[in-house]
């Protein structure tokens, strides 16, 4: 008898995690498991760097560009929804237990380092896909409804960005300072969000700029590579 592994339909899933407690580059308690109803019929996969060029005047030919850093990967799909699933959710459930994860979790709110949610998604052998990230975008289209206004079916465009992680020292015993924890700075970061990642205590932002001798945050550009001190880095 013929052996039909091969043709077993694999369910997409949506892995959940609380996010870090203390501030870390690792994810929390893993919370739950969203297996899709219906596998998505397209996936977008996105991958950017940054690049500046600065303006040479009266130059024959445009300068050499400078590289930034990594931009970090999106991932973008539709998920559909239609009636009840086998636990028997409605629709309206499910949209709001996705949107769910778009907002800080109740713990890191009393800890006062607000963070939605760390989700990977997963399919098969897929890897180019799965990666820490967080959800930044779930827009809900409803198509079908009951007599009563019940939504019956809604299709998500849902949009997930990778999360990132600090660079280590190659030697945590030598006392050089590329032994030191350092990060890489992108867009959106300030000094206070990277002492908050590492540490958990955003006042650590003066440590961090006295160790890399930075008199104006404002001016830190993305692909910046930072070091740690020690006691943010733990």
């Amino acid at each position: 008898m013929a052996n039909n592994n091969h043709d077993k339909m694999v369910k997409a899933v949506l892995k959940i995690y609380a996010p870090p407690s203390g501030g870390g580059t690792d994810p929390g308690t893993f919370l739950e498991e969203i297996s899709l109803q219906f596998n998505p019929a397209e996936i977008s996969l996105v991958k950017e760097v940054s690049w500046a060029r600065h303006q040479a005047r009266s130059a024959e030919h445009t300068a050499m560009p400078e590289f930034l850093g990594s931009r970090p990967r999106t991932l973008s799909m539709n998920v559909m929804l239609d009636e009840k699933d086998k636990q028997g959710q409605s629709v309206d459930r499910r949209v709001k237990r996705l949107m769910e994860h778009c907002v800080p979790t109740e713990y890191s709110r009393g800890n006062e380092l607000p963070s939605p949610p760390w989700v990977s998604f997963h399919w098969g052998t897929f890897e180019s896909v799965s990666f820490l990230a967080f959800l930044s975008r779930v827009k809900a289209t409803y198509t079908r409804f009951s007599a009563q206004g019940d939504p019956l079916r809604a299709v998500c465009e849902v949009t997930l960005e990778e999360i990132g992680t600090a660079i280590k020292g190659q030697n945590p015993t030598s006392g050089s300072p590329t032994s030191r924890d350092s990060y890489t700075f992108v867009q959106g970061d300030s000094l206070q969000s990277v002492a908050t990642r590492q540490s958990g205590r955003p006042g650590d932002w003066r440590a961090v700029a006295a160790l890399n001798g930075i008199d104006d945050p404002s001016k830190i550009r993305p692909g910046h590579e930072l070091l740690l001190p020690s006691s943010t880095g733990q």
